[in-house]
């Protein structure tokens, strides 16, 4: 059977551009200290939600949302570099819905920079819609810019600069589960707590294949996943899934679907396993 082997990964070492060009007012992206002169990082303070419940009796892409939690604190801190060395002016914040036009929100040349909506319609604000407009499965995303004293803008890469907030339907899976699955008789607990995007995260995401069906038992896969309305299961977009199927490309216990039942407390997921060989197995959540 293959051990997998833990690497380290150097970080904030790739540069790209977005368009290469001695014009001032250009967006280049920016990974790198030493070009944007500060590097941040907006999603491990912030939080936010969008949860409601869909218009009853109309298709999902038609109705309308009685929302339950709609709140966002947007929270900007610093990593390293920053405004002391003189070449960086200001740090801009922007908003955008599904993609659309960016509308600037903020601006601030000092950190942590916060901002704070208490109801839908402080999302709304310069988008030119009405909360009536939103349905299930529309996106804000709260990114930021750097602007440097010569004009360029820099725009981080969403991993570091963006913070995302789809609307979904309001459930909740808090709680202690019993884990199991069809690969190996494991029967374990496992905790699902909400990550601060309004996504859930299991301790052990891959129902245990990785840590308890192999000989890799110091190896936990965690990772995050969406619940959607009529509660399917999705761990594709901004939810990550398993972090060995995400992180470092092993294919381990991808989530491809399943089914939440609110009544019952049960998570079930489907499965997909390239490493080791197994391909699509289930596994059961039951929350006590």
């Amino acid at each position: 059977m293959k051990n997998i082997l833990y690497t380290s990964l150097v970080l904030l070492t790739i540069l790209s551009f977005t368009a290469c060009n001695s014009d001032p007012n250009v967006d280049v992206v920016a990974e790198v200290e030493g070009t944007a002169g500060l590097i941040i990082n907006v999603s491990n303070n912030s939080s936010g939600a969008l949860l409601g419940s869909p218009e009853s009796g109309v298709d999902l892409d038609e109705a309308s949302i009685t929302f339950s939690d709609d709140y966002l604190n947007l929270v900007v801190t610093e990593v390293s570099g920053g405004f002391e060395s003189g070449d960086v002016n200001r740090i801009e914040i922007y908003k955008s819905l599904n993609g659309d036009n960016e509308i600037k929100i903020g601006e601030a040349t000092a950190l942590p920079f916060s901002l704070s909506y208490i109801n839908i319609e402080e999302f709304m604000e310069g988008t030119g819609k009405l909360s009536s407009d939103l349905r299930i499965g529309d996106v804000f995303v709260f990114s930021v810019k750097v602007v440097k004293n010569d004009g360029t803008i820099y725009t981080y890469s969403s991993n570091l600069g963006n913070f995302a907030i789809a609307i979904n339907c309001s459930y909740d899976l808090t709680g202690t589960y019993t884990m199991t699955n069809t690969v190996c008789a494991s029967e374990v607990d496992v905790e699902i707590t909400q990550n601060s995007d309004g996504t859930w995260f299991a301790s052990t995401a891959d129902g245990g294949l990785l840590q308890f069906c192999t000989t890799n038992t110091s190896l936990q896969n965690f990772g995050s996943f969406a619940v959607s309305c009529g509660g399917i299961v999705d761990a594709s977009g901004t939810a990550g899934g398993p972090d060995y199927c995400e992180g470092g490309d092993y294919g381990i216990g991808c989530i491809t679907g399943g089914t939440w039942d609110q009544e019952t407390g049960v998570l079930e997921m489907i499965h997909n396993d390239a490493f080791f060989g197994i391909g699509e197995y289930t596994s059961k959540y039951v929350r006590k």
